[in-house]
C-alpha cells in the first residue's frame, strides 16, 4: 500500500513492524506541519514539543489510520505521548 507521500506497507509475519510505523507516524506529522518532505522528527519528542495541537494530533491519526488500515483513535497520542512509544505500543497491538 503506498500512500501520497510514498510511504510503503511493512509487514512482518501480517504486522505492522514498530519501524514501519514509525516512519508511517513521522512522515504525517511532516506532512501535518508541512515541513519539508524528507524532513525528520525526534522520536523521542512529546508530540506537543514538535508542534502538535489538539487539531494536529487528529489529522496525524487520520492519516496514520488510513496508512496502516487500522483505527488509531488520537485519544492513543495521549497516552503514548512520542512517535517511539506510540509505535511501540501500536506494533505490540496489532
Amino acid at each position: 500500500m503506498n500512500t501520497e507521500r510514498g510511504i510503503v506497507n511493512e509487514r512482518d509475519g501480517g504486522r505492522h513492524t514498530e519501524a514501519h510505523i514509525a516512519a508511517v507516524m513521522e512522515e504525517a506529522i511532516v506532512a501535518d506541519l508541512e515541513l519539508p518532505e524528507g524532513t525528520r522528527v525526534d522520536p523521542d519528542a512529546a508530540f506537543s514539543d514538535l508542534g502538535l495541537d489538539s487539531a494536529g494530533v487528529v489529522a496525524v491519526s487520520g492519516r496514520v489510520s488510513d496508512a496502516l488500515g487500522r483505527e488509531v483513535p488520537p485519544e492513543s497520542f495521549f497516552g503514548h505521548a512520542t512517535v517511539t512509544e506510540l509505535a511501540r505500543h501500536l506494533a505490540a497491538t496489532s
